[in-house]
């Protein structure tokens, strides 16, 4: 019945769409299914990399530790998301990030010397993930320009605008799934940076905050400040 559940719950992303019955039955059968508590490790920095993974439910950050010892994140990974992919292609197996829960999660784990045996029976799967990593790839050098060229404000309002496209929100709400901290280290700037912005953001009534959820009163004048 597990083995069932799997089958259905993979066939469902796109990265395994191409796979015939057969070899999703395959996967299927190899794959392990993780329940995390938050705050809770999936690997380390530095570990062997030998699995990857697809977030079912909860939330995933990816940490790196820079070399004056802080943790510095590098990406917040939502339902849906694959992570760790990309190590099956490097010469280099070992995991160059940290893999922590924010929330209760459920993840699939997938054997990654398997999954690439799969992979070279179907090629069209392996162009899909290649597909996919290069787009990643790009988003990861814009996000590099930005945080290397870019004042903090306009990572700020970068922030809040990535997340209107992503959510879709037609009456310009953005929840914030995430712990504002989360968010400051992801843009690579300070808490108290992030929150001066956000206070000069709400002076100019360009949005508001109810809990969780901000309000963007007025986009035009948030794009203003890119």
């Amino acid at each position: 019945m597990l083995d069932e559940l799997k089958l259905e719950q993979i066939k469902k992303h796109y990265l395994f769409s191409g796979l015939s019955e057969k070899a999703l039955v395959e996967v299927a059968r190899t794959t392990k299914l993780c329940e995390l508590e938050p705050d809770q490790h999936l690997f380390f920095q530095g570990e062997q990399a030998d699995h990857f993974y697809l977030i079912l439910s909860g939330q995933v950050k990816l940490t790196r530790l820079t070399p004056d010892g802080n943790e510095k994140v590098i990406e917040i990974l939502m339902p849906g998301q694959t992570f760790a992919e990309a190590v099956m292609f490097m010469h280099k197996d070992d995991y160059p990030v940290t893999a922590t829960s924010i929330s209760d999660a459920k993840v699939f784990s997938f054997n990654s010397k398997h999954f690439l045996s799969v992979l070279e029976e179907n090629p069209k799967t392996c162009l899909s993930l290649l597909g996919d990593l290069a787009l990643r790839l790009r988003g990861r050098l814009n996000e590099i320009e930005n945080l290397t060229m870019k004042n903090a404000t306009y990572r700020v309002v970068r922030f809040f605008l990535n997340e209107l496209e992503k959510q879709g929100e037609t009456n310009s709400r953005v929840e914030l799934s995430i712990q504002k901290q989360l968010i400051a280290s992801r843009l690579s700037i300070k808490p108290e940076t992030l929150s001066r912005i956000f206070h000069t953001l709400k002076d100019r009534e360009i949005l508001e905050t109810q809990g969780k959820t901000i309000i963007i009163k007025d986009v035009e004048k948030l794009k203003s400040f890119e």
